[in-house]
């Protein structure tokens, strides 16, 4: 196994491996595996693709530091008492030894920070490699589609991009993965803006929680150095539209028979709700927060701190929420 991990770069300023300005804590500790390598996916929005021409220390629009292993679990250890980190996460590349690099790492993690529950990125694994790490102590795993549909999949992931992945296998996956954690521990995360209409995000929104499986959205987020570089990141107004009927269908709120989308575009234009209980959920402002597994905040991974903030890492204040408000005007 490599001497090294990566840390977020809020992740390390948390833990006082650098110096740098932080507008908000990450409430996750956030790792990635090391390699010698890029990944041997080639996911078209990725700055670990294995064309990319990205920072190899990137991923998304953040840079992951390197450090020993030792040197990060000595740090995350003595944040124990401070309670700053509710979870650690670990992202994967895809490289052939990264089963027996995760078994490892976590194997340390569970070791020196047993209170610490850790979710897994994972690639579509095999069922048993997946109970592997359940026996071993993993919390959740997310197996992330990030394409709505197998036509965007296989073109942003799949053979289009000469990739590894294949849609019926991340399908499979989770489904291995649901078996083992169980409903509400299994995890997928979902990109909008690359390509999909509203109402193939929001019927997959609706299959994959009625399977049981948590939703991690994200903004698709344009960096330097890959295929989508030059691709338009979604409007704020699409996306809150687009976390409003996450959380409602996530939360079983709403379902997709009532969300009405316009022709030929399929644009959400209404949801089939009482207005009071919409504008109950919009001024709690959850909604618009960064969603995944449990104590997940991911600052600033997918917007620069100046705006707009697509995901809140911590409740949006009153002026927020007016803005909010003002993003979703006319679709209720």
């Amino acid at each position: 196994m490599s001497e090294f991990i990566r840390v977020s770069v809020g992740t390390a300023a948390t833990l006082d491996l650098l110096h740098c300005r932080l507008d908000a804590l990450p409430t996750t500790a956030y790792t990635m595996t090391s390699t010698e390598n890029r990944c041997r996916a080639n996911c078209a929005f990725c700055a670990q693709a294995r064309s990319s021409n990205a920072k190899s220390n990137q991923l998304s629009r953040i840079t992951w530091p390197k450090f020993s292993r030792s040197q990060i679990i000595r740090a995350l250890e003595m944040t124990k008492q401070t309670g700053q980190f509710q979870r650690l996460c670990i992202q994967t590349l895809y490289y052939p030894n990264l089963m027996e690099d995760l078994k490892q790492l976590v194997k340390e993690f569970t070791q020196h920070l047993p209170s610490i529950p850790i979710s897994i990125a994972l690639p579509p694994f095999e069922l048993d490699q997946i109970q592997h790490l359940f026996n071993l102590g993993v919390d959740r795993v997310a197996i992330s589609l990030d394409a709505a549909t197998p036509k965007l999949f296989e073109s942003i992931k799949g053979n289009g991009v000469k990739g590894p992945f294949r849609w019926e296998h991340h399908k499979t996956a989770l489904q291995s993965a649901l078996s083992i954690f169980g409903a509400g521990r299994t995890t997928t995360h979902i990109i909008i803006g690359l390509g999909e209409t509203d109402e193939q995000a929001i019927t997959l929104f609706q299959e994959l929680t009625d399977q049981g499986i948590t939703i991690g959205l994200f903004p698709f987020t344009p960096i330097s150095g890959t295929a989508l570089a030059e691709q338009h990141r979604p409007s704020i107004k699409r996306y809150r539209r687009i976390q409003l009927t996450h959380f409602l269908i996530q939360n079983q709120l709403a379902h997709l028979s009532q969300m009405k989308f316009n022709s030929p575009q399929k644009q959400l234009v209404h949801i089939d709700l009482p207005i009071e209980a919409l504008r109950e959920v919009i001024e709690c402002g959850t909604a618009f927060q960064t969603s995944g597994c449990p104590s997940c905040n991911r600052p600033f991974f997918t917007e620069n701190p100046g705006g707009p903030l697509y995901n809140y890492p911590r409740p949006p204040n009153e002026t927020e929420i007016k803005e909010i408000r003002n993003q979703l005007g006319g679709l209720f």
